[in-house]
C-alpha cells in the first residue's frame, strides 16, 4: 500500500517536472488589460473595505464616547493613515499582475499620505468650528475643501502614473469620479447615523455606507484602470521616457551655463569700459572740486586777513 502511494507520488512528480517552464515574455504577454481589472476588482474591493474599517470604528466610537473636536481629529486622522497604508497595498497587488506596473514602495508612500491629507481637510472645517452655513463664503469655501479631499489622492498617485503610461491625467479624471461616489456614499451614512447613541447604531451606518462606496469605488476605478492599462508603457518604454528626460534637463542645464558664461564674457569688456569711464570722471570731478575748494579757501582766507587788519587799524588811538 505505501509502495503504491510512493509510486503515485514519483510519477506526479515527474509529470510537475516535465512541464516547460513558462518563459519571461510568456508571463508579460499574460499582464492583459483585462488581467490587471480582475485583479483590481479582486484585491481592492477587500484592501479597500478592511482600511474603511478603521475610520468607522474611531468615529462611531469618538462620537459615542462624546470626544471633542480636537480628539475626533486626531484619532480619524490616523484612521485615514491606516486606510491609505491598506488600500496602496490592494492597489500595487493588483497593478503589477498588468502591464500597468507602479513602484511599490513610491505608490503606498503617496496613496497613504495623500488619503492622511484627505481626512485632515475633510475634518479640519468641523473639528474645531461650527460653520455658519447662511454665509456663502462658508458654502464656498467648503465646496473647494471637498473638490481638494477628492483630488489628493489622483494627484499624488498621478505624479507615480505620468511616466508609465500614455495620458496620464485620465487618471485624475477616473478616480476622481470613484472617489466622488465613495465620498457621496459615507456623506449619506453621516446623515442616517445623526442622532443615534448606541456604538452599533452609530456605527451600522457607517460600516453600510462605506461598503456601498467601496464597491462603488473599486468598479469605476477598475474600468479606468483598464482603460488606461491598454495604453500602458513597456519597462523599456519606461526606462527611455525617463532616459530622454534626464537628458533634456542636463541639456538645458547645459545650455543655461553656456548662455551664462557667453553673456558673462560678452559683457565684461562693457563692463570694465564702463567703470573706467566712470572712475575717470570721478577723479576729474575730484581733483576739480579739490582746487576750487583749495582757491575758494585762499580767497576766505586773503579777505580774512584784510578785514582784520582794518578793524586792528580802526581800534588804534590817533597820535
Amino acid at each position: 500500500m505505501v509502495s503504491e502511494k510512493v509510486a503515485a507520488l514519483r510519477k506526479k512528480l515527474a509529470t510537475v517536472r516535465a512541464r516547460p517552464a513558462i518563459s519571461a515574455s510568456e508571463r508579460i504577454a499574460r499582464r492583459t488589460p483585462a488581467r490587471t481589472f480582475w485583479w483590481w476588482i479582486s484585491f481592492v474591493v477587500v484592501t479597500a473595505s478592511g482600511g474603511f474599517f478603521a475610520p468607522a470604528l474611531a468615529m462611531a466610537f469618538s462620537v459615542t464616547e462624546g470626544w471633542d473636536g480636537g480628539g475626533q481629529f486626531a484619532i480619524l486622522t490616523l484612521a485615514g493613515l491606516f486606510q491609505g497604508l491598506v488600500l496602496g497595498i490592494g492597489e500595487v497587488i493588483a497593478l503589477r499582475r498588468g502591464p500597468l506596473r507602479v513602484p511599490a514602495g513610491r505608490w503606498i508612500f503617496a496613496t497613504t499620505v495623500g488619503m492622511g491629507l484627505t481626512w485632515i481637510v475633510a475634518l479640519l472645517p468641523g473639528s474645531f468650528a461650527r460653520p455658519d452655513w447662511s454665509n456663502p463664503a462658508v458654502v464656498v469655501g467648503m465646496i473647494v475643501a471637498v473638490l481638494v479631499v477628492i483630488l489628493i489622492v489622483p494627484f499624488a498617485q498621478w505624479l507615480i502614473l505620468r511616466s508609465r503610461v500614455a495620458d496620464a491625467w485620465r487618471w485624475i479624471l477616473v478616480m476622481s469620479i470613484s472617489t466622488a461616489l465613495g465620498v457621496g456614499a459615507l456623506l449619506s451614512g453621516i446623515v442616517f447615523a445623526a442622532g443615534k447613541t448606541t456604538f452599533i447604531s452609530t456605527l451600522a451606518p457607517f460600516v453600510l455606507s462605506g461598503w456601498v462606496g467601496v464597491v462603488l469605488f473599486t468598479v469605476v476605478s477598475g474600468l479606468g484602470v483598464y482603460w488606461m492599462a491598454r495604453e500602458a508603457y513597456t519597462a523599456a518604454e519606461t526606462e527611455a521616457l525617463l532616459a530622454r528626460r534626464v537628458a533634456n534637463e542636463s541639456k538645458a542645464t547645459t545650455a543655461t551655463k553656456r548662455v551664462a558664461a557667453r553673456v558673462g564674457a560678452n559683457a565684461s569688456p562693457v563692463v570694465k569700459k564702463a567703470a573706467s569711464k566712470v572712475t575717470a570722471v570721478a577723479k576729474k570731478a575730484g581733483s576739480k572740486t579739490v582746487s576750487a575748494a583749495k582757491k575758494a579757501a585762499k580767497g576766505v582766507g586773503t579777505r580774512t586777513a584784510a578785514a582784520t587788519a582794518k578793524a586792528r587799524a580802526k581800534k588804534r588811538p590817533a597820535k
